[in-house]
């Protein structure tokens, strides 16, 4: 049979998880017990990865005994650039050099390769031919690595990956759910993989995922809870914001230590929320925006403008800039600007201490919102 299969990118955790995957579908649900397979550890701590390299090329350099085939799992490598570094000369090669010369010769066709790395740089020469090699030899590369936040349509890469992987269990997941999703778990795949795991436990029999299932049931961390305050100021809810002002500091009293000062973080998530508000307002004329603008009408911009970077409009899923869009219009030119005046009056007040914290806050939410009597939008 034979095969190499490299597994690697910078998301640990979807590379382990992966690897994993791939080794229990070829020994099983216990791959420790099957005979076929020798594991090598790549990761283990204080072991010099010249010690582990030395394991892997003498197993691949021994021919299966007592078996047909050989497997050997190099499991969790993360040791590469250590590795690359090693002195090399004619006389003695390094060890890269050597279990490169090894698979330039061919992978024997009773020995299957995996490899799962983190730290691989894929410029390597290393690399390619790995990939090379794997191609050849029937196997497959599979390259796992972290959205980047500030990329161009990252939140909706990632809320697109994160309807697939709800699809996965026959469910669907409504756009404001995922976009709230993304927020709070952002791409780390193991709090995504542990909030949709929890998600699809909670909904039972549902057939899909509601924004107010994940408020539900998704961790809230002193983030999420300062990202729905500012919200809640964007959508002129008062009574949603005020609601939610005691579990902030509550949770964020928990996670940062008492001598942090809750009160100012909420004040800065407040702040970047009206910044894109702001910043929204400013792109409207440029992307000449209705009024009444509906949700198609963000889906049809992002297509039309694809491959554009210089746009917070275009960098957000068009379902989140719609919604965006609509707290944009609860607020005048007038207004926004006032909303900035009252957030600078806030955080000069907790910095100084010159009022009650708690009581700093609610005039804010009193002052952005308009109270009662503004409470319903200016839509």
């Amino acid at each position: 049979m034979g095969g190499f299969y490299l597994i690697g990118g910078n998301e640990e955790f979807l590379v382990k998880e992966r690897a994993g995957n791939l080794i229990r579908s070829m020994c099983g649900e216990n791959p420790e017990e099957n005979p076929d397979l020798e594991i090598i550890r790549g990761d283990t701590e204080g072991e010099r990865f010249s010690v582990t390299l030395d394991r892997l090329i003498d197993s691949l350099e021994t021919p299966p005994f007592l078996s047909p085939q050989k497997m050997i799992w190099l499991k969790h490598f993360n040791k590469f650039e250590d590795a690359f570094a090693e002195k090399s000369t004619k006389k003695s090669p390094n060890r890269i050099e050597r279990l490169s010369a090894f698979l330039k010769d061919g992978l024997p066709k009773d020995v299957v390769l995996i490899i799962d790395a983190i730290g691989l740089d894929r410029r390597k020469t290393f690399y390619k031919l790995c990939e090379k090699v794997c191609e050849e030899s029937g196997g497959k590369v599979e390259w796992f690595d972290k959205a980047d936040p500030k990329a161009k349509g990252a939140a909706a890469v990632l809320m697109r990956r994160i309807r697939e992987a709800v699809s996965e269990y026959g469910k669907r997941m409504d756009d404001d759910a995922a976009a709230y999703l993304a927020e709070i778990a952002g791409s780390d795949a193991g709090s995504l993989k542990a909030e949709i795991e929890k998600l699809i436990s909670y909904t039972a029999d549902a057939p899909r995922i509601t924004l107010a299932d994940c408020r539900e049931i998704c961790s809230r961390s002193d983030e999420t809870l300062s990202w729905e305050f500012s919200s809640a100021l964007a959508e002129r809810n008062p009574a949603k914001a005020l609601e939610l002002i005691p579990g902030i500091i509550e949770t964020m009293m928990q996670e940062r230590g008492a001598s942090a000062n809750a009160e100012i973080a909420i004040v800065g998530a407040v702040n970047s929320e009206f910044k894109r508000l702001a910043a929204i307002r400013a792109e409207s004329a440029r992307f000449q925006i209705p009024e009444r603008a509906s949700a198609d009408f963000f889906y049809n911009l992002n297509e039309a403008h694809k491959g554009e970077k210089d746009s917070i409009l275009l960098s957000m899923h068009p379902y989140r800039a719609y919604m965006t869009w609509c707290n944009v219009r609860r607020f005048s030119d007038k207004e926004l600007a006032k909303a900035f005046q009252y957030i600078l009056q806030a955080n000069l007040a907790l910095v100084t201490g010159s009022s009650d914290s708690r009581l700093t806050l609610e005039s804010l939410v009193m002052n952005i919102t308009g109270g009662g009597e503004k409470s319903n939008g200016a839509i």
